[in-house]
């Protein structure tokens, strides 16, 4: 019996980025780089996963030999913006192009080939912003997650903000909590190919690394099992913060407030790489490259007939 498909992506957030979302100013800082991703390449190594990883392209150049030797290695690299600013959906026409093109040509530049997905930074894409993806030559979107959850994040992190956020973009995420659940065309002329975040059926609760960090396990676990069981892909995202531990690698420590941080470190990698080989098990995992190329093979054969 052939196995349902998964997607399984990694966001290459900064400990700065994520601490500009909730208001905190500081230097770039690289030590994702220097620690998670060699943890995260032994991971992938181990459990025989080829994942797509949305990378922030400002630091392209810098990291551009951990970025050819993951293309090299068989995963793709996708943009998750030039600077990762927040919240996305609300940035000037002028400002949200330069994230969108730029990205795209540093990262081409670095890896030697076509760049053609993007997830917006917090999964925030309103229909606007995913016409912007699609007109800047992205094949494919992974930023939407139709859930409620979204919402509560979007509001949760304007309080976290501290006034750094003056943006509520209340109404793009109550529309996107209602958005499709499958892979589906989108933007103009349905140029656009959108691969949501896997969510349940009824309550839609999203099946992303960070649940394991705010539910119980009995919950992730029904959620894993319901998914299953259906008919949509499963894009599972994970963070490298998931790879990072607050004390062991004397994070700034007021990355404490986010999810997963609190946690030893220990913990976190065998979590991880628990849930990542239980996918591998009981699914086929393609990049999201992959998984395009097969949708519009399916499409062009129900055209034809």
């Amino acid at each position: 019996m052939k196995k349902p498909t998964a997607h399984i992506s990694v966001d290459l957030d900064t400990v700065d980025t994520l601490l500009a979302g909730y208001g905190i100013r500081r230097p770039p800082c690289d030590r994702i780089y220097r620690l998670g991703v060699p943890r995260l390449f032994d991971l992938l190594g181990r459990v025989g996963l080829k994942t797509t990883l949305f990378v922030i392209a400002r630091d392209a150049e810098a990291e551009a030999a951990l970025w050819r030797n993951a293309a090299r290695e068989g995963h793709e690299i996708a943009s998750h913006s030039l600077t990762h600013p927040l919240p996305f959906s609300t940035l000037p026409a002028d400002q949200m192009h330069r994230e969108l093109w730029s990205s795209r040509d540093h990262l081409e530049q670095v890896v030697g080939q076509p760049v053609i997905g993007f997830r917006a930074p917090g999964s925030d894409a309103d229909q606007a912003t995913l016409d912007a993806v699609a007109q800047a030559g992205y094949r494919y979107d992974a930023s939407v997650m139709p859930s409620p959850a979204l919402l509560a994040g979007v509001i949760l992190r304007f309080f976290l903000a501290r006034g750094a956020v003056r943006k509520l973009p209340i109404r793009s995420a109550l529309l996107t909590a209602l958005s499709e659940r499958r892979p589906h065309r989108t933007g103009p002329n349905g140029s656009l190919w959108e691969f949501p975040v896997a969510v349940s059926r009824v309550f839609r609760v999203p099946f992303v690394h960070t649940l394991w960090y705010l539910a119980p396990a009995s919950l992730c676990r029904r959620t894993y099992r319901a998914l299953c069981r259906s008919d949509v892909p499963l894009s599972y995202q994970f963070h490298i913060t998931d790879l990072i531990g607050l004390e062991e690698d004397d994070i700034d420590p007021r990355m404490a407030r986010h999810p997963g941080m609190r946690l030893p470190l220990r913990h976190k990698l065998a979590l991880l790489e628990q849930i990542l080989a239980q996918i591998a098990g009981t699914h086929e995992v393609v990049p999201y490259a992959d998984a395009l190329g097969r949708a519009n093979g399916a499409t062009n054969r129900l055209e034809a007939a």
